[in-house]
């Protein structure tokens, strides 16, 4: 089945009286690097082409109970199919600020940062429902608690090619580190926040993408994918009008965000914890991405690579937290 057969199949499941304007044939696909994604009228349709898969339901689920304050989108229909499973939202106005930031004044910039701040702390303000973690999934991209994590390291050491050494280092940082962390965390985070998952319109910031991996988590979990990818853009985001974007571009972030949401950064050990979180996510794209013997010298931006430079020392932290 195609992907344009399943969209058509989904908005028949979700609006089987029409929808008003708007015709199954002006179905535009959109770009997305997990699901089939498509925009329809007024609403978004998603589709995770994995039979058996319960991510978009659950994110529903979670949707439902956001505060308007977040700015989420707002679930419309949700539900498994034969194909895998499908949701419908409503779409929301505005551009990714990836995108929009070359073209944003200062001030629009600082007001756009602020304004992500107030929609993350009144995420970081609800009360996760006992369904919310992703369980066991591998494409989660901070596979935590602790014992999770160590078991990935465990995984990673039968890695063709690995250096045993570099492991055992990260285990070591990982024990004296442990108990920076918490241990049964109670709020929600939205677990994979970077500036395409952020709209922005008019200057500030319209809504809150794709919370597929939100969880319960610590509230300064989503300073890593979202610092991290300001730190190293050129991995991560481009503007919409073809200029590259560069770390200098974002050098007023981190103290914006800081002075909107102070709480974010104010774990005494904040540079230990976000050190675990690194690690856990570089595992993850490790066991995804694993080297086999014989490959020609990595790049440097593969995941073994991060690993080795994220135990030695060689991160971002300093530009994070001032370290």
């Amino acid at each position: 089945m195609t992907a344009l057969l399943r969209a058509h199949r989904v908005v028949r499941a979700a609006f089987p009286h029409g929808v008003p304007g708007a015709e199954p044939k002006q179905l535009s696909r959109v770009t997305n690097a997990l699901n089939e994604v498509w925009k329809y009228g007024p609403y978004i349709v998603r589709i995770n082409p994995h039979p058996g898969a319960t991510r978009l339901q659950r994110e529903a689920r979670l949707l439902y109970n956001l505060p308007a304050e977040v700015r989420a989108p707002r679930p419309v229909a949700a539900g498994p199919a034969p194909f895998g499973e499908w949701m419908v939202a409503t779409l929301l106005p505005g551009v990714e600020m990836s995108r929009a930031w070359h073209g944003l004044a200062r001030a629009e910039r600082r007001r756009s940062t602020k304004e992500l701040a107030r929609c993350l702390h009144a995420l970081h303000s609800v009360v996760a429902p006992g369904a919310a973690a992703p369980g066991g999934d591998d494409d989660c991209p901070h596979p935590l608690p602790l014992p999770r994590l160590a078991s990935y390291l465990a995984r990673a050491r039968r890695v063709p090619g690995v250096d045993q050494g570099v492991l055992n280092a990260a285990a070591e940082k990982l024990r004296v580190a442990a108990d920076a962390l918490d241990e049964a965390p109670t709020t929600l985070v939205h677990g994979d926040l970077h500036l395409e998952n952020v709209l922005t319109s008019g200057g500030g910031v319209s809504g809150l993408l794709d919370f597929e991996w939100c969880r319960a988590g610590p509230p300064d979990l989503d300073l890593d994918i979202l610092l991290h990818s300001l730190a190293d853009p050129a991995l991560h985001v481009e503007s919409g009008d073809g200029f590259a974007l560069e770390r200098r571009d974002f050098d007023e972030v981190v103290g914006w965000l800081r002075s909107a949401y102070p709480e974010l950064f104010a774990h005494p050990r904040l540079p230990e914890r976000l050190w675990v979180y690194r690690l856990a996510f570089e595992l993850r794209s490790l066991l995804a991405a694993a080297p086999t013997r014989g490959d020609a010298p990595l790049p440097p931006h593969h995941p073994y690579q991060r690993v080795v430079r994220l135990v030695e020392g060689r991160t971002e932290l300093g530009w994070f937290v001032g370290a």
